[in-house]
């Protein structure tokens, strides 16, 4: 009878090294998750990402308004069938004048304005439309670092 408690034991044991080995053997390994995707790098100028910050129609260089336009001080006009927007002040002594440029691609305008007791200053940019919303349109040089905010469809 003690030969036959002594045998029992050993067939367990095996078949518990066996159960724990296979348990051990996981089979292979599942792959890394793939990596998150990086954010996208922002590749604006901070004069542009400053420029697209400001909300009010003018002329705008190195961020800094040069001619904004205001209710009470100034008038503005504009011409679809010409492709111009102008902004002035009601006693001349500032205006922004924009007219598209018929001479060249469409992305071209002729810009002239005067502030205060500055000379008046004529400028031919590429601009290119940077942001729109709240009725209004963002078009931006980028080698001048010069902006113009005004109303969306005149031009």
């Amino acid at each position: 009878m003690r030969r036959i408690l002594h045998i029992a034991p050993r067939p367990v044991l095996a078949i518990m090294a066996v159960i724990l080995m296979a348990c051990e053997c996981g089979g292979p390994l599942p792959p890394d998750p793939p990596s998150p995707p990086q954010p996208p790098v922002d590749t604006r100028s901070e004069s542009l990402k400053a420029f697209m910050e400001m909300s009010e129609i003018g002329l705008y260089v190195e961020s800094e308004g040069i001619i904004i336009y205001d209710d009470l001080n100034y008038q503005k006009a504009w011409s679809t069938e010409e492709g111009s927007f102008r902004i002035q002040r009601d006693d001349q002594g500032a205006y922004l004048s924009i007219r598209s440029s018929a001479q060249s691609a469409s992305s071209s305008y002729q810009v002239e304005y005067m502030a205060g007791d500055q000379n008046v200053t004529l400028m031919l940019l590429k601009l290119q439309t940077v942001q729109t919303g709240q009725s209004c349109i963002w078009l931006w040089n980028e080698t001048r670092k010069t902006g113009i905010i005004m109303p969306e469809g005149i031009i």
